[in-house]
């Protein structure tokens, strides 16, 4: 984050009062540092909103910066936090929030993206998916800051031999709340167990458990909503791989427990 300790948004109209409709005191926001201007101010972009910003220190534009919402009326006055300051006051949830703040984002403008490209609702493999960041520099640094707010929740999670996260939205593109967990096992049974979780508009949070092990691969699917369970078995039962190295076994498809609904990572950080 940048190293400013505080700054002040103005801006007329109705850029201010979105700005206020959308958001509330004590709210985190990122915003994306547009163009520096004279006098210690800069145009900065908050969730699609450009503001007039004034910064106690220098960043270099296209500085993604966090701040935190200290009032709205008459004026609207943001804090900045700090790299130190945030820090000692993120705590796992709050970095939990801060993903998912920053995964929101990128959402909201990859699926518009999807749309122009004529890419919506259908599959988009590693290269197509690169190739539609490099083409919008927007949408890439909205995936950059969603993959940086990853990476200490990743840490998180290998301190305490529990895996590590990665974001791959492109594994499920129009669906939400993406996130990949890697295990991998202590023993040499050589076994990798990758689960890939995300929320589908009809079948609701869904966890697909991928397991590795020399040249097969196991795969078993858990839905919150199960009613779709026998004509998504049918489907998966159907599909060919083709050219595959491994073998490819389907364990089923079955109903994501109750206790699951909060997504992986609640279950794997706060639950004991």
């Amino acid at each position: 984050m940048g190293s400013g300790t505080g700054g002040s948004y103005s801006g007329g109209g109705s850029r201010s009062d979105r700005f206020r409709n959308r958001h509330r005191p004590g709210q985190k926001v990122r915003g994306l540092l547009v163009k520096n201007l004279p006098n210690s101010m800069a145009w900065v972009d908050i969730d699609g909103e450009r503001l007039l910003a004034q910064l106690e220190s220098a960043h270099p534009e296209g500085s993604r910066l966090l701040f935190l919402i200290r009032q709205l009326v008459p004026n609207i006055i943001l804090k900045e936090l700090t790299s130190g300051e945030h820090g000692n006051a993120a705590n796992t949830l709050g970095r939990v929030s801060d993903f998912d703040s920053a995964r929101t984002l990128f959402e909201n403008r990859f699926r518009p993206a999807l749309r122009q490209a004529g890419l919506f609702g259908r599959p988009l493999p590693l290269p197509g998916f690169l190739t539609l960041l490099a083409a919008t520099p927007e949408l890439h640094a909205a995936y950059q800051d969603a993959a940086n707010c990853a990476r200490p929740l990743s840490l998180a999670l290998q301190e305490a031999d529990k895996g590590a996260l990665v974001y791959q939205p492109w594994l499920a593109p129009t669906g939400l709340r993406q996130a990949t967990v890697v295990r991998r096992a202590q023993d040499d049974s050589q076994l990798t167990e990758t689960l890939v979780e995300f929320d589908h508009v009809r079948m609701g949070l869904t966890r697909v458990q991928f397991l590795r092990r020399a040249d097969t691969l196991s795969c078993r699917v858990q839905l919150q909503h199960p009613e779709h369970a026998q004509p998504l078995s049918r489907y998966l039962e159907s599909r060919e791989h083709p050219g595959t190295s491994f073998h490819i076994q389907l364990l089923g498809v079955a109903k994501l427990h109750r206790t699951s609904h909060s997504g992986i990572l609640a279950e794997l950080l706060f639950k004991r």
